[in-house]
């Protein structure tokens, strides 16, 4: 993958589906942090810092950004997790962050010349994960700003009158890989209504 430069978090079970039994990728838009911090093994650290903080191996002291993987992840499995579980959950999916420059700040959002970037990112880490379901973290601006190309809409998911974006990626062996987008889980996020969506997928 020589585009790609913040490498994918893959858990261990990925490639037999683990738990899910469907390789499923969760991407997110982007690291906010310094330039010295932003090295390619990030993701990786990233995920196992996570899985430590919630073994309590040691106290998180950088605000509630571990919120975020906790409510996705339950929005995955439709329960409460406890740390075993997390680890389980995570060990079996993979996960990026889409734009491959860091931002500075939390309110920061990439340009439309980064998101362009990353499109040849994007088709390197589809079409080596051969993912089978796409969660998109970001029903605004991440999912509008993916690439079109190879590129399918679905007809809506509608879920309790509302109705869900979604589609599909072809790959480069001809497979394609539903794509659904979720709001981003760091806000506003329910994660048992979500799971009744991401549920419907697996």
């Amino acid at each position: 993958m020589e585009h790609v430069f913040f490498k994918p978090w893959k858990g261990t079970d990925y490639e037999s589906g683990g738990i899910f039994r469907k390789k499923i990728l969760a991407i997110g838009e982007s690291f906010y942090c310094s330039e010295e911090e932003a090295v390619a093994t990030l993701t990786k650290r990233i995920v196992e810092d996570y899985l430590a903080i919630r073994k309590g191996e040691y106290r998180e002291n950088n605000g509630g950004w571990t919120n975020t993987y906790l409510k996705f992840e339950r929005s995955l499995v439709g329960e409460e997790t406890k740390p075993e579980k997390s680890q389980e959950i995570w060990n079996s999916i993979s996960f990026y962050n889409y734009l491959q420059v860091p931002m500075s700040g939390a309110r920061e959002s990439g340009s439309p010349i980064d998101y362009k970037n990353a499109e040849e990112a994007f088709f390197e880490v589809l079409n080596d994960l051969q993912p089978d379901l796409i969660i998109v973290w970001g029903v605004g601006k991440l999912f509008n700003n993916l690439p079109e190309d190879r590129w399918t809409w679905d007809k809506p998911l509608n879920v309790d009158g509302w109705d869900i974006n979604n589609g599909f990626y072809q790959l480069n062996n001809e497979k394609r890989a539903r794509c659904i987008a979720v709001y981003h889980p760091s806000t506003g996020y329910q994660w048992d209504w979500w799971y009744k969506v991401i549920s419907s997928q697996l």
